[in-house]
């Protein structure tokens, strides 16, 4: 089944039992405009049902999770990512915890709940601020849902998924108003950050100063492409233009999608589908 108004897409196998919740896993992930979750069934690793809702801002975006019965049902294990928050990547030997705050200082105006995930690929500690409201909700209905940050996801496979590749490669997430590179070596993590951005120009103009700054060929290093961005768009044009070799990202190989998702872009959910691998 598939619908769509708007704001809404949902996508759904249709032999999904609502019944038998217990062998799913549940992934969320929230950005300050949207949501969207998945079923993935454990027993073959394969995803069975999509939902992504748009919102004006935060307060609607808590009613709408307050609202979605099926976020209230029981399930094998749950896991959120929250996307787009304010964050900082902190190397581990200069990380204390009680600065956590003070960390956030340069990067948000109004620091809410600060939380820190470790990442362990790269021995560094993120620091990110969620709104009070949003983080309240999604505990109210799931009390011990495992909380990460999108960019910890994002990491974290990328390291798994690419570490074939020993050359520089650059992966580029493309969100509303907001970009992240994060760049790989060996197999390790050598860089990431995001900027912000209001058109294709400043795309190609931050994708282009971290290539210089990285000392990235655009004629012959990587680049990989993820979140908001077609082939034949504006960004993708632009882009292609000044670098060369580009290509979209996946998912892993060992996921898989029931026929009515298969035209779910993985590469735009790219950490939601991928949270399971590294929860």
């Amino acid at each position: 089944m598939v619908t769509g108004e708007n704001n809404i897409i949902s996508l759904s196998s249709e032999n999904v039992n609502l019944q038998n919740t217990e062998n799913f896993h549940l992934s969320i992930e929230i950005s300050p405009h949207n949501i969207c979750y998945s079923f993935l069934n454990i027993e073959n690793l394969e995803f069975i049902f999509f939902k992504s809702i748009s919102v004006p801002n935060i307060s609607e975006l808590v009613n709408q999770i307050s609202s979605e019965d099926k976020l209230k049902l029981n399930y094998s294990s749950c896991s959120v990512s929250y996307k787009n928050f304010p964050s900082t990547l902190i190397p581990n030997k200069l990380f204390d915890s009680k600065n956590r705050h003070k960390y956030l200082d340069f990067a948000v105006e109004e620091v809410e709940s600060v939380k820190t995930d470790i990442l362990h690929q790269s021995d560094s500690s993120l620091v990110y601020s969620i709104n009070n409201n949003l983080v309240n909700s999604i505990h109210q209905i799931i009390p011990n849902i495992i909380e990460k940050n999108s960019t910890n996801i994002a990491i974290c496979q990328l390291l798994k998924q690419y570490s074939h590749l020993k050359k520089k490669t650059s992966f580029l997430f493309i969100n509303t108003n907001n970009i992240e590179i994060i760049v790989t070596e060996n197999g390790k993590l050598i860089f990431q950050n995001s900027f912000k951005v209001f058109n294709s120009t400043d795309i190609l103009y931050f994708t282009l100063f971290c290539f210089n700054q990285l000392n990235l060929d655009p004629n012959k290093n990587e680049l990989f492409l993820f979140g908001e961005v077609e082939k034949g768009d504006e960004n993708y044009s632009l882009l292609y233009e000044y670098i060369r070799n580009i290509k979209f990202g996946e998912i892993s190989s060992s996921l898989s999608f029931t026929k009515e998702l298969n035209n779910v872009s993985n590469h735009k959910y790219f950490t939601l589908f991928s949270q399971l691998l590294c929860v």
